[in-house]
């Protein structure tokens, strides 16, 4: 599963990353995948007219092999606890840093809680976690990439899903 995506929890000192050789990532858990949705009912009337609803996020969800961080994860769940902050990074090649990947894209949440973790054993001996978590507060950052190769100031959306409002208490972090 090594790749170029990763999270960080708050209260999880260790992951048990892969890459090493990944600028900052030392100690975060890489992740195979994740999936975020955010939606709204809609309706739709005779002659053509519509109308959206009040937006409602989905889980965020993503999978990892079995490591230091799954037994408090699951003790989150367990415990009715949440995690204070998560963070999912990721990085691609670029022409930036002397050719070691670049963080172009980056999730942060405030008051995060586990809302469902699903353990299971593959063919090959490995042991991968899939886990779904919902959110207080997040914030969604993306740097395009230039025709150079090098990135551009990022773009950033930021929900304070409680509030239902766009101002929220946190900002991402460009590295």
């Amino acid at each position: 599963m090594p790749g170029n995506s990763f999270i960080k929890f708050d209260g999880i000192k260790e992951g048990e990353s892969f890459q090493s050789n990944r600028d900052g990532k030392q100690g975060w858990i890489e992740i195979g995948d994740w999936s975020w949705d955010i939606e709204a009912e809609t309706s739709f009337t005779k002659g053509g007219g519509a109308a959206v609803g009040k937006p409602t996020p989905g889980t965020l969800s993503f999978s990892h092999f079995y490591d230091l961080s799954s037994p408090v994860i699951m003790g989150k769940i367990v415990g009715g606890q949440h995690f204070a902050e998560v963070v999912i990074d990721m990085l691609k090649q670029t022409g930036d840093k002397g050719g070691l990947p670049s963080q172009y894209f980056q999730i942060k949440m405030k008051e995060v809680f586990i809302t469902k973790v699903s353990s299971k054993g593959g063919e090959d001996g490995s042991v991968n976690q899939d886990v779904e978590m919902v959110f207080k507060e997040i914030a969604v950052g993306y740097k395009p990439q230039k025709n150079d190769g090098t990135l551009e100031a990022p773009t950033d959306f930021n929900w304070n899903i409680a509030r239902m409002n766009l101002a929220t208490s946190i900002q991402n972090d460009w590295k």
